[in-house]
């Protein structure tokens, strides 16, 4: 951990302490959450069968309360995953055989007495590791990053439990190992890279300072809408913007990352033990990004390499059979669809030899999912969830990332909850 990173946690534990200190003395309420969870199962991606691989996460959150103002939410989470995934953490899906992360937050509530207003100044801290290979050692992949966030949301209830939110957040992310990828590939062209942008260290690292504004709201009797805005201004200091020729120039790249979501979600009761809930959400996100790349192998210069623009549905529906109500444990049923398309204007797809075809790239995407909890002995539930995703693109060369894949997993387990 930094020296900037471990300053940053201090001050964000001294301003929970000092606001704790200014609390009213009052009797402390404690409503733990504990959840576990160990699942085995195995999956199928991209012709290769997996065996039996195993998954697990444990959360500890307990809610406390001081009194009708003041309320301290800590949580810590941990979590590995055995099936292997494609993740895009680089603007294209790079293949991970398991993930293994931990993650720490605490957020304070301050409800001034007779006000629709809540303050919620928040701090987080989140270590992930991944391993591209079996015989890779833990903390040592290329991708591994550490993220620390601090924040504050003010919400305004306007029609209990509907409200207008708003939320400052700043937020770093550290990739310790990452020394670039293409540095370490066999093929060059002159002496150069394939991609001058991702040559040298530390060039992933950035930091980001985002804004967002949400509202939810009644439509109808039972149609909930939930409307959002969001944008992000990231920072890499040690990512030099590429010029025309391939060199490097003292300026850094600079992103702006903007998005739009909007979801409705509706509730039924079709009899008294059973219960659908219904949800759709449509989102739009486009990056625009002053950083520019140059592919030695072909002598071409790409501007504005990492811009583009995403579209994303996703329709849900969960079904609860069994006694409603508080202290009730129904089994659930979650089913969930997601479709996206990705597209980067200024960007040219290759074949797989990696010659220019003349056409927009562009990645499409979707992934089915079926999750059922089934109550058992006390706290603990049977869980099964299966998986199912493929990914499209015009992009056929994939000599550094993937673009074009089909990955199906199941997972099998029991959960526990209190």
């Amino acid at each position: 951990m930094s020296a900037r990173t471990a300053s940053s946690l201090r001050l964000a534990w001294s301003a929970v302490i000092l606001a704790l200190c200014a609390a009213p003395g009052a009797a402390l309420e404690v409503d733990p959450i504990y959840r576990m969870q160990v699942l085995g199962g195995q999956y199928f991606f991209a012709g290769e069968k997996g065996n039996l691989s195993g998954n697990a996460s444990a959360l500890a959150a307990p809610a406390l309360r001081f009194d009708d103002r003041w309320a301290l939410l800590p949580a810590a989470q941990a979590s590995y995953q055995g099936t292997k995934q494609v993740v895009d953490l680089v603007g294209a899906g790079t293949l991970f055989q398991e993930q293994m992360d931990y993650r720490g937050s605490a957020r304070l509530v301050w409800s001034p007495e007779g006000s629709p207003w809540r303050l919620k100044p928040f701090f987080s801290y989140k270590y992930e590791l991944h391993k591209e290979t079996k015989d890779e050692r833990w903390g040592s992949g290329l991708f591994d990053y550490q993220k620390w966030c601090l924040g504050a949301e003010a919400e305004y209830l306007w029609r209990d439990p509907f409200s207008w939110r708003f939320g400052v957040d700043y937020y770093e992310t550290n990739f310790p190992n990452y020394s670039s990828l293409e540095s370490r590939a066999a093929l060059q062209f002159q002496g150069q890279s394939l991609a001058r942008e991702m040559v040298g260290d530390k060039v992933l690292n950035n930091q980001n300072l985002a804004l967002r504004l949400a509202v939810n709201g009644p439509a109808t009797e039972r149609l909930v809408l939930e409307a959002s805005l969001g944008t992000t201004y990231r920072h890499f200091p040690q990512q030099r913007v590429v010029d025309s020729v391939g060199n490097l120039t003292g300026a850094a790249r600079e992103d702006f990352y903007n998005v739009a979501t909007l979801a409705a979600r509706m509730p039924a009761e079709l009899n008294r033990d059973l219960r659908v809930l219904g949800g759709l959400e449509l989102g739009y996100s486009y990056n625009a990004s002053n950083q520019n790349n140059y592919d030695a192998a072909n002598t071409r210069y790409n501007p504005y390499y990492y811009n583009y623009g995403e579209w994303r549905v996703g329709p849900s529906l969960q079904l609860s059979a069994g006694p409603q109500g508080p202290g009730s444990r129904p089994m659930t049923l979650n089913l969930s669809a997601s479709w996206r398309r990705r597209r980067y204007p200024y960007r040219t797809a290759q074949d797989a030899a990696g010659v220019y075809d003349g056409s927009v790239l562009r990645i499409t995407g979707w992934t089915l999912d079926a999750a059922l909890q089934y109550p058992m002995a006390r706290n603990f539930s049977l869980t099964l969830d299966v998986q199912y995703g493929q990914a499209g693109s015009n992009q056929m060369f994939e000599q550094f990332y993937r673009y074009n894949y089909k990955v199906t997993d199941y997972l099998f387990g029991i959960s526990y909850a209190y």
